[in-house]
This record gives structure tokens, C-alpha cells and sequence, in this order.
């Protein structure tokens, strides 16, 4: 392990006397490997101080809670740590904005959940305000914990991309320093080696082996393997089919076990086509007429959503959220009129012929985001 981490060690040191003065930005998750990648960046910066250090953190608004805070108190002693070794640092929070958060598109403006062929959230929750965050670095390098050994799509992906360990030359430089390093790698140094500041990294393993249900690392003859594969992210995930990591996370954890199980519900709740209307947001006919969710379908999304954070004390939906997904609705009352005279579609009509939006006055709404 000595010899991979000296590797690592003369990469980055030979990119940040390349870029000298210019900018290094990591990019954090919270998980292992952004947290490998960090520790060694910090080090050795705290050694040279030849450039200025941003660390990025897409906050997506509906990030895994527990992650969530772990990263905010992580990142917290990272800016100390800076502070007393004289480095530069500027921790950068990237967030959606509010006409592009999950719940606005979702209770809001009707769109079905994200799904493997429809992953909307990816551009409108991480890569459009990571870019927004990133807009006034034009030079410099950005570091992403990526590696090989991932999954076989990402081995695909990093060998089709990789100049040696150079992923993109756009604006900013990207490299992945650890394309080549294992699971087993990771596992061994955060093991056994404190963080920058001196403490362990018991946290980080406690999230996983609460994630996993089990501890992740097995030890074989002196060597750490993971049979973990534990992928932390957004609580409401819907690409993957079942969230085995906030299902096991909610086994002895109340909290997340109510946030689990609206997971599941709203799945079901938006798969099913009386929920759906059977045009598109820009009218077109949709497939097998599972378009846009009905306004009377976001009302009782909006109504479950207010309850949940009622029962688990978390702040779920913001209140300028609200506002913006009342104007959408709206706006869609009048706008839609069209198309369901076109389609009829009396389930979002009350019995005034009106839509059913007009049940929900912004008092209402106010009283329930309070």
C-alpha cells in the first residue's frame, strides 16, 4: 500500500507545481473515496502551499441525512484545519435553484420520478449548480474521486476518457488521481490512518457498516476487502429500484425508516396512470398516456411531503419551494385548459368545473409549511 500511496503522492504533487498559484478544486461526496482523495490533497497542499484550495459539495436539497450532516461537520474541520496550516480554502456548497429542486419539479411542475432512461436529476440537481459554483474558476484543475474498479460500466467509461489520468480539458482541467487504486486501497489507509487533524475516520466506517448492515471490511489474511458497494446520495432516489443503503440505514433509525417508506409510496403513487395525464408539459401525447402528474396527484404529493417532515422534524420543503410550486400550479391551471378540454380528463376537475388547484389557497398552503 506504501507504493500506491507515494504514487498518489508525486501525482498530485507534480499537477500542483504544473499549476502552480492556479486553483485546485476537489470534488467531495462524503463517501470513501472523495474522503481519500481530500485527506491526501490536504496534506500535501499543507506542505507546498503552491495553490489555493476549493472543495465543492453538491447538495442536492434531498441528500441521504445522515451523509448529509456528516459532510457539513467533515467539511467544518477541513476549513479549520486550512485555517491553522495556512491554506487557502474556500468550501463551496453548490444548490439547485428553487425553479430546479427535486420537489418543485416533481409536486410542482408534475414530472415523472427520475429513472434510469429519464434521469433529469442529474442535470437540474448536480451538474448545473456545480457549474454555477464553479463559474469563476476559468483556470485551474478539478480532482474527482473516480475509480476503474467501480463498476464495469465506470471501467468502460474512465478507459474510453482517460488520457493517462486527464478525464477533460474544458475551462477547468479535470483529472481522477485514483483511477487505478482498489476498494481494498481505500478500505486499508482510512483504516488505519487518522485524518489531517488527527482524529480517525471511525465515522466514515460507521456509515457504511450501517449501510451495509454489517461491517463493510472483512479481513482475509492480513488484507481489508469491502462486500459493501454502498452508494450514498438523494434519500428519494427512484433510478435504482430498491435503496438497499436507507433501507439498512433505517433498521434502528425511526427517522429514516418513515423517509424509507414515503420512498416506496411515492414510487407507487406516481407509477400509477390515474395519477398521470396523458399529455406531456408541452401538450404532446405521452407513451402509453403516463404524462405529467395531475394536479390533484401533486396536491396529495404536497400533502404527504408536509406530514413527513412534521413527523421526522426534518425541514423536507422549504418554504420559497412552496411558493414557487404554487405559481406552477398556477400557471398550469390556465395553461392546461386546453389540453384537457382536448383530452378529457375529469379527475383534476372539481365539480365547479374548476381546477381542483383552486381548493388550495396560498393560506393553506402557508399554515402547512409552518
Amino acid at each position: 500500500m506504501g507504493n500506491k500511496i507515494n504514487l498518489l503522492t508525486t501525482r498530485l504533487r507534480n499537477l500542483f507545481s504544473q499549476f502552480e498559484t492556479y486553483p485546485i478544486v476537489v470534488a467531495y461526496s462524503g463517501g470513501k473515496d472523495s474522503t481519500f482523495l481530500l485527506h491526501h490533497v490536504l496534506v500535501l497542499l499543507s506542505e507546498m502551499k503552491t495553490n489555493p484550495l476549493a472543495v465543492v459539495y453538491a447538495d442536492t436539497l434531498v441528500e441521504n441525512p445522515v451523509m448529509h450532516q456528516h459532510v457539513l461537520e467533515f467539511l467544518g474541520k477541513v476549513k479549520t484545519y486550512c485555517e491553522e496550516t495556512g491554506i487557502d480554502v474556500r468550501i463551496l456548497i453548490a444548490q439547485p435553484e428553487i425553479r430546479n429542486t427535486f420537489w418543485v419539479n416533481v409536486i410542482g411542475k408534475g414530472y415523472p420520478l427520475p429513472n434510469h432512461r429519464f434521469r433529469w436529476c442529474q442535470d437540474k440537481l448536480k451538474i448545473k449548480p456545480i457549474k454555477k459554483a464553479l463559474a469563476g474558476f476559468q483556470e485551474g484543475i478539478m480532482l474527482v474521486a473516480l475509480r476503474s474498479q467501480e463498476s464495469l460500466a465506470r471501467k468502460r467509461s474512465l478507459n474510453r476518457r482517460l488520457d493517462g489520468m486527464e478525464l477533460e480539458k474544458n475551462g477547468l482541467r479535470v483529472f481522477a488521481p485514483i483511477f487505478d487504486f482498489t476498494e481494498e486501497d481505500i478500505w486499508e489507509f482510512l483504516t488505519q490512518s487518522p485524518t489531517p487533524w488527527g482524529e480517525d475516520y471511525s465515522k466514515v466506517i460507521s456509515l457504511y457498516r450501517t449501510a451495509r448492515g454489517e461491517c463493510p471490511l472483512i479481513p482475509e489474511k492480513n488484507r481489508f476487502h469491502s462486500g459493501c458497494g454502498m452508494r450514498f446520495g438523494c434519500w428519494v432516489c427512484t433510478v435504482v429500484k430498491d435503496d438497499k443503503t436507507l433501507r439498512n440505514q433505517a433498521i434502528n433509525n425511526g427517522v429514516l425508516q418513515k423517509l424509507y417508506e414515503f420512498r416506496n409510496w411515492l414510487v407507487n403513487f406516481c407509477n400509477n396512470p390515474q395519477n398521470r395525464l396523458p399529455f406531456r408539459r408541452n401538450g404532446q401525447p405521452a407513451a402509453n398516456n403516463k404524462g405529467t402528474l395531475s394536479l390533484e396527484a401533486r396536491e396529495k404529493i404536497l400533502e404527504k411531503v408536509l406530514e413527513l417532515g412534521k413527523h421526522t422534524g426534518l425541514q423536507i420543503l422549504r418554504p420559497e419551494e412552496i411558493l414557487e410550486i404554487k405559481k406552477i400550479w398556477e400557471d398550469d391551471a390556465r395553461r392546461f385548459n386546453d389540453y384537457i378540454r382536448e383530452y378529457t380528463k375529469p379527475l383534476i376537475l372539481s365539480s365547479d368545473g374548476n381546477c381542483a388547484l383552486a381548493t388550495f389557497s396560498a393560506s393553506s398552503i402557508g399554515k402547512g409549511s409552518e
